[in-house]
């Protein structure tokens, strides 16, 4: 069914929707995964070194082992990480004072409490929240070879936005905070989800050394990507002069966007779009690998003598090349208008009053300032987030043991880094990993991982910001990974059971 629409209602919420869209999205193609690097009985530390080997036969992980009865309820294997660069829960919703000293408030209830949120922001802020659905793990030994099977739906959103945007709006351009010139680049939302499926083998070559690789189909489903957003607002007088140059695409299965123009006769912002039928849909949710894609992990351990070992690993290296509905649009130009009163837009705790809209002031100012026009592009390539793992191990004893691990995670042009060190201890039942996490913006981040045994039965829960989890009005950092695994063949005797812990 085809649609055309003049797009009012874009033009009167389009700021306040960037915004409340921006600051709801959580920091994703970002897990830590550090802790469960270290713990070598569970299966899934292969995901993270392809050469790790268990010490049996084999093992079986993913949605089947909710129907284990040993444990009750048992929560699907999943893995979740969100992330926030600049602020936490209790910056943004706390409970009120006075006559709303009974209620919950957030941050731009009032113009004073929004000038107290918008200085703890930095200069660019960024929100990820990552969410993997493990559906099938199944690995098996065949003489020296461990093989493993992996099926996952992956799901990565990342959004950052200016500091210096919300201060704008908040103060106005006549505060004396705000500079003449306010660079405000880096506003956008990356967001990805798709179908991996994975083969693996890992191989002791030499007596001292073992090597994994792992190859990946990925299957696209959807995508968005922002490549540039350079925003400019120079402050004269009472004046500003607005410039920008924005570049997005993305590629979903749901609507076809035939067109997006603004109508400068007509004052509006109009999209034609083709909606698809449900079979078309469903066609394109990755099973038919429309939007194909590929990756590789590769790996390594190298026994330096019987109690240090060292390990590197890297993994998703890859792309994804998406065919599906692509729509890329892009816009720039440059506006004058007069200064925003910051004061007017935000709430004074009066229910009374009648603020303006800053939807309905600017609504046309935006609308040509930005000129978005879709062009003519039919696919595109995105590349995965790549990390790199480097570390290694002291064994003190057979059941104890330390480690150091060095994990740097790049995307597009952005590369982060992080140091830890962990203390692991192995058990016949039993192990456990504690872990202490240097990462570039928060230096608090103390991990825990439990892997309990009942016969053939592991069930496992991993997390690199334990106390976040404790304390989760203050939580900056939310990270967990669970599930519970089948064991093949497990090794009863410790000695043969328990090799150096990471």
């Amino acid at each position: 069914m085809k649609t055309c629409k003049k797009e009012a209602m874009v033009k009167r919420y389009i700021l306040p929707i960037i915004l409340l869209f921006t600051m709801g999205l959580s920091n994703a193609f970002a897990q830590e995964n550090i802790s469960m690097y270290n713990m070598r009985t569970l299966p899934q530390t292969s995901k993270l070194n392809p050469a790790f080997q268990p010490d049996y036969n084999g093992h079986v992980g993913g949605l089947i082992t909710v129907i284990t009865p040993v444990f009750g309820q048992i929560t699907p294997n999943i893995d979740l990480n969100f992330h926030s660069s600049s602020f936490g829960y209790d910056d943004f919703i706390y409970k009120g004072t006075g006559i709303y000293s009974d209620s919950l408030v957030w941050a731009l209830n009032s113009q004073e409490d929004a000038v107290k949120f918008v200085d703890k922001l930095d200069e660019l802020n960024h929100l990820s929240v990552d969410f993997n659905l493990n559906i099938l793990n199944v690995g098996f030994r065949t003489r020296d070879i461990y093989w493993n099977l992996t099926i996952s739906n992956k799901t990565a959103l990342r959004a950052s936005f200016p500091g210096g945007l919300m201060e704008l709006i908040v103060k106005g351009n006549a505060s004396p905070d705000i500079s003449s010139n306010v660079n405000l680049s880096g506003l956008g939302v990356d967001a990805m989800n798709y179908m991996e499926y994975g083969i693996g083998a890992s191989r002791k070559i030499l007596p001292e050394l073992t090597v994994g690789v792992r190859l990946k189909a990925l299957a696209g489903i959807a995508n968005v990507e922002t490549l540039k957003t350079d925003l400019n607002f120079g402050t004269y007088d009472n004046e500003i002069v607005l410039e920008s140059d924005i570049h997005m695409r993305m590629s979903q299965p749901a609507i076809v966007l035939d067109d997006l123009y603004y109508d400068f006769e007509g004052d509006s912002l109009v999209s034609e779009t083709t909606e698809r039928e449900s079979d078309e849909i469903i066609s394109d949710l990755g099973y038919d690998f429309a939007n194909p894609g590929m990756a590789i992990d590769i790996g390594a351990e190298y026994d330096v003598m019987p109690e240090v070992k060292v390990f590197a690993s890297v993994t998703d290296i890859g792309f994804i090349k998406w065919n599906t509905n692509v729509a890329e649009v892009k816009g720039g130009g440059k506006f004058r208008f007069e200064g925003i009163d910051g004061v007017q837009y935000l709430g004074d705790n009066n229910d009374t009053t009648d603020n303006p809209n800053v939807g309905d002031t600017y609504q046309d100012s935006l609308l040509k300032v930005f000129d978005i026009k879709k062009t003519d592009t039919d696919s595109y390539k995105t590349w995965m987030p790549s990390r790199l793992y480097l570390g290694g191990t002291y064994q003190l004893t057979d059941v104890i043991g330390f480690g150091a691990l060095y994990r740097g995670s790049f995307y597009s042009d952005d590369y982060n880094s992080a140091f830890s060190f962990s203390a692991n201890a192995n058990l016949d039942y039993l192990s456990a990993s504690v872990t202490y996490t240097m990462m570039e913006d928060n230096f608090d981040n103390i991990g825990i991982g439990i892997a309990g045994r009942v016969g053939p039965f592991q069930m496992y829960v991993v997390s690199d910001h334990v106390l976040e989890e404790i304390f989760p009005q203050t939580a900056r950092d939310v990270n967990i990974r669970m599930g519970l695994n089948w064991l093949i063949g497990y090794k009863r005797d410790r000695a043969a059971l328990i090799e150096p812990t990471y």
